[in-house]
């Protein structure tokens, strides 16, 4: 047994610090399926506002559950969102941005485990490989999908642009799909990922339907490059980034249907999210961030404000709920709508978010600290400070990379009332900005250990 799985097995054998539990005396906990869509923005669906996207069945979701309207990833940009996911922990705090750190942490995988749940990860993985990162390491009984990302590597001889997802043909990007961690098939079908996530989801459902399961359905779409099976493609009034959006909606209605013809809906909490915000750069290959500004890899609200939906019928009521909310709560609320217990130092950001989803309680979450490279920018209420700032992560064109402005003064906004982030309201109110200020580098310590530049 090599030491990372040792620690663990001692980890789990000692006296675990319990959460408060929500879960009624019944004989089996619920299932839990977890959907991430990968650069979907706030704007790309029906119930958040898009009138050209056909989004049915996710729409129904949001009427039947409670819609989101202030949910974060943990990120603006794939790799520490989903890291902050899984784990519970800001991305950035204790060289949790270095990937082998993630082989120290218990995911909500395991948690559930050693809880008795069968696990699946279906779709892309991307949070390292290597001894103890993978996803068999971390706790998943079955994966089925991608080790990263569907853009890299890119095309020989090819970079990734504008150009490149415009002209490179699906059998030209040299992706990998595997199960348990054998290739399957290389260059793999991307536009049937979507098609065949699902049909493993619906597997691995009627296969566990006797016992709790624990499906973290992460999508490989919408991010470039972006193809859609024959029956999706072309179809959509929203060109190529709407076919595939479409076709996430088909999946989100195949996988409750199934969930109703098995008498399991009244018995699963269903999570609808995306790890980030949009890449709106690649123009009809990016989706839209409604009316958030900025876009993927910015700490605008447009990079990490996302779309969230919690559904569980019975349980969760038809609502909206503007409570503030970050990713890395998941993990807590998790746990505690299963009963299951969290090991001594995990999860130590999130936050148990059961009663807002339960008693449309207020969150308890007061602040976060928005990081890309370097921290940017706070949130703290209803108002947010930027120190830094980026327009998007490099030139489409070229591919070149662009690098955060520290700005001579920071920017001031009261989210709540400027969703947009277009007021700078620093020099009227100079005790919020010194108050945010103070936060802000307290927080930077707090989580990096280290003193932001003064």
């Amino acid at each position: 047994m090599n030491r990372l799985n040792f620690r663990k097995t001692i980890a789990a054998a000692t006296i675990l610090v319990a959460v408060t539990t929500v879960l009624a005396e019944t004989e089996k906990p619920p299932n839990i399926i977890l959907i991430m869509a990968d650069d979907m923005g706030y704007g790309d669906l029906g119930c958040y506002g898009n009138k050209v996207i056909a989004t049915p069945n996710i729409d129904t979701l949001a009427d039947e559950g409670m819609r989101c309207t202030d949910f974060y990833a943990a990120a603006a940009w794939c790799m520490p969102s989903r890291k902050g996911l899984m784990t519970g922990i800001h991305p950035h705090r204790g060289g949790l941005s270095n990937s082998k750190a993630l082989a120290e942490r218990v995911t909500i995988a395991e948690m559930l485990k050693s809880h008795g749940y069968a696990t699946a990860l279906l779709g892309k993985w991307h949070l390292g490989g290597g001894e103890g990162n993978s996803p068999m390491d971390q706790g998943f009984d079955y994966h089925y999908g991608t080790p990263g990302s569907n853009d890299a590597p890119a095309p020989k001889g090819r970079k990734q642009t504008y150009d490149t997802f415009k002209t490179a043909k699906e059998e030209e990007w040299p992706i990998p799909l595997m199960r348990n961690g054998e290739v399957i098939e290389k260059p793999a079908k991307q536009s049937l990922f979507t098609q065949r996530y699902t049909n493993e989801a619906v597997r691995f459902i009627k296969k566990n339907k006797e016992n709790p399961f624990f499906i973290y359905l992460a999508h490989n779409m919408p991010h470039v490059p972006l193809f859609a099976s024959e029956k999706f493609k072309g179809k959509s009034k929203g060109g190529i980034f709407g076919d595939v959006i479409e076709e996430l909606d088909w999946s989100v209605g195949e996988i409750v249907k199934t969930l109703k013809e098995q008498g399991l809906s009244d018995s699963t909490l269903v999570v609808f999210t995306s790890d980030n915000g949009p890449w709106t750069m690649f123009k009809e290959f990016g989706g839209t961030a409604g009316p958030l500004r900025g876009e993927k890899s910015t700490t605008w609200e447009g990079g990490p404000r996302v779309p969230c939906i919690f559904y569980w019928p019975g349980r969760i009521k038809p609502s909206v709920s503007s409570a503030f909310m970050v990713n890395i709560d998941i993990y807590k609320t998790i746990a505690s709508v299963t009963g299951s217990k969290i090991q001594p130092g995990e999860a130590v950001d999130g936050l148990d978010m059961s009663e807002v989803l339960f008693d449309n309680q207020k969150s308890p979450r007061k602040d976060y600290l928005f990081i890309h490279e370097i921290p940017l920018s706070y949130r703290s209420g209803d108002y947010k400070i930027h120190f830094g700032t980026r327009e998007r992560t490099r030139n489409p064109d070229t591919g070149k990379g662009e690098p955060a402005v520290i700005l001579d003064k920071p920017l001031l906004f009261n989210i709540k009332k400027d969703i947009g982030e277009k007021n700078d309201m620093a020099s009227e109110n100079p005790e919020i900005l010194q108050r945010l200020i103070k936060e802000f580098h307290a927080a930077v310590k707090d989580i990096t250990g280290k003193d932001y530049p003064k």
